[in-house]
């Protein structure tokens, strides 16, 4: 059986994507199949595609920061997670795909009744707001904070999570 994924064939803009179909692939000890059902697409992609990221890959790769998707298949070992439960992910690449394996370390379950395509938008953005303000800076209530961009994702997850450690936000 196969299935189909963006690849970045060289470095460049969006005319490097090209679609390429493989087969299915099958999850080693420890990971599961992901049935992607939606993908984040984000700045980083671009960052990454061009090679201005630090955690760039040389080509070809497949693009993909973020990931909402259902457990298709589990490999050996795997006990945290069950065929049939929405997961997120934040592979940093892989995600462009119908189908991708993981460490069941790396998914995170997700609530179920939720759309996918609603939940892929917090989690890449909300886990780099959460980073930035509680691993970077070790926020404070009551601490002030200018907030560039605030219209994006980030900017946005900041503010909401801004608001929720007390911050007084500009």
């Amino acid at each position: 059986m196969t299935y189909k994924k963006v690849v970045v064939s060289r470095l460049g803009g969006p005319e490097v994507l090209r679609v390429v179909e493989e087969n299915i692939p099958e999850p080693r000890a420890g990971q599961a199949r992901v049935r992607m059902l939606a993908a984040g697409v984000s700045y980083a992609d671009m960052l990454l595609r061009e090679v201005v990221h630090p955690e760039a890959r040389r080509p070809p790769f497949t693009p993909g920061w973020d990931l909402i998707g259902v457990v298709d298949k589990l490999g050996d070992g795997v006990s945290s997670f069950q065929a049939g439960e929405m997961v997120a992910a934040l592979p940093i690449v892989g995600a462009y795909a119908e189908y991708i394996c993981l460490p069941q370390a790396e998914l995170v379950p997700v609530p179920a009744g939720l759309d996918p395509s609603e939940a892929v938008a917090l989690v890449l953005n909300y886990t780099t707001a959460y980073q930035m303000m509680h691993r970077s800076v070790q926020v404070e209530p009551g601490q002030r904070a200018l907030i560039h961009s605030a219209s994006g994702g980030i900017g946005t997850a900041l503010l909401q999570l801004g608001g929720l450690a007390q911050l007084e936000m500009f």
